[in-house]
């Protein structure tokens, strides 16, 4: 008879115990669910988060100023074989849609280069004329998931992802994802 108020009280902490942790197991499945519905900012359908870099130039660009144009935004980086091979295309396809409410933003991954002038003689190479913002932290890579390069997302007019590319790009490619957009 003495053990009985020990095994109801070991009963009761057990039972106490066993919700507490019944309790946590519910809130880290909520927060996990959280997390994912957080992160999918980088999902067609879903707003591209804004960044703020220096272009090559060293002009300040915000990717919210570009609201109200369709945006392809690209990763890349001068030692990248497929990357130089979609410069071509790319500065092809900008040459002919800048004037119809089209920009190109090619993000240099500064951080990865072995010298930042390798930048420059590439786009003087290349004759792009097209923006080159420069992520010298890798930031915005980060940020966009840019691991595998070159990685482009096309944007519409009101900021949403409608697709996202890894690999190279070519003009037809461009010209039907910025077709879609319509």
């Amino acid at each position: 008879m003495k053990f009985k108020p020990i095994i109801l009280i070991l009963l009761f902490t057990g039972l106490i115990g066993l919700a507490l942790y019944t309790s946590q197991k519910e809130n880290d499945e909520v927060n996990k669910q959280t997390t994912v519905t957080e992160n999918t900012g980088l999902k067609p359908g879903s707003k591209a988060p804004d960044f703020k870099l220096n272009t090559l130039e060293g002009k300040q660009i915000l990717l919210k100023e570009y609201r109200g144009k369709k945006v392809i935004l690209n990763f890349w980086a001068t030692w990248c074989p497929p990357c130089r091979k979609e410069m071509p295309e790319m500065q092809k396809f900008y040459k002919e849609y800048k004037q119809k409410d089209v920009e190109i933003l090619a993000v240099n991954l500064e951080y990865s280069e072995t010298k930042p002038e390798k930048i420059r003689d590439f786009v003087k190479e290349y004759k792009l004329e097209f923006p080159i913002p420069l992520d010298e932290k890798n930031t915005i890579g980060k940020q966009f998931r840019a691991v595998s390069i070159p990685t482009s997302y096309f944007i519409d007019e009101e900021g949403t992802i409608t697709h996202m590319h890894v690999g190279p790009m070519d003009y037809t490619l461009m010209e039907e994802e910025i077709m879609k957009m319509k």
